[in-house]
């Protein structure tokens, strides 16, 4: 008996010990680190934020502690292409010179198994999405939930030029920006400028090798 209860507060001073080190505030999603210590102004990356020198477990956190609250509000929203599949993450969490945020992407299953074999990938199939979640994080810490792009395989001839891909991109609570070929498509058209640098490859730019999930993960 003292035996369980000397493991049981072993349990409990390590589970304290692993809050006091938590990367980030679950309640806020903000940065530890950067809330008791913000770094200076010239420490800043990309459009102003978020700061170049965050962690990978830092990243991580972060986007975890920011997934519920964006899987409720594209639920409520009912968008076809999000809502009712379940989505696997292709990448770590890492920061994007073109975006200027941290991003993670996310793919069906539709598009999973093609997406993970990178540039090796054959055509995505019809219906087939793929997500990127972003997020910025100023000098102090405090994180904001930031824009969701998104692509989704639509039915041969709905965009040539963009080989058939319809770009959305979304508000962090669920509302649509703009669409190609609908709503706001002036809004979203440099997705497709940019995407076509990749016309080789199904029109996917793919994370950098370091950050890509391994093809046996689900």
């Amino acid at each position: 008996m003292r035996i369980a209860r000397y493991w049981a507060l072993l349990g409990a001073m390590a589970a304290l010990a692993g809050c006091a080190r938590a990367p980030v505030d679950p309640a806020t999603c903000r940065v530890a680190r950067l809330a008791a210590a913000p770094v200076e102004a010239s420490a800043l990356g990309g459009l102003g934020m978020p700061p170049a020198h965050l962690s990978a477990a830092e990243i991580d956190a972060v986007a975890a502690c920011l997934a519920p609250g964006l899987d409720a509000a594209f639920a409520a929203v009912g968008d076809r292409a999000l809502v009712g599949k379940r989505f696997a993450p292709m990448s770590l969490g890492y920061r994007a010179s073109e975006h200027g945020m941290f991003l993670q992407v996310y793919a069906d299953p539709a598009a999973a198994d093609s997406y993970r074999r990178y540039e090796a990938g054959a055509r995505i199939a019809q219906g087939g999405t793929i997500v990127k979640r972003s997020f910025r994080v100023a000098a102090d810490g405090k994180v904001e939930a930031y824009r969701v792009f998104a692509m989704e395989r639509m039915a041969p001839g709905y965009a040539p030029d963009a080989n058939d891909w319809r770009f959305a991109l979304y508000a962090p609570d669920g509302a649509l920006v703009g669409e190609t070929g609908g709503r706001g498509d002036a809004g979203v058209r440099f997705c497709v400028e940019c995407h076509a640098a990749a016309r080789t490859q199904d029109f996917l730019l793919f994370v950098p090798p370091a950050y890509r999930m391994p093809p046996t993960v689900r």
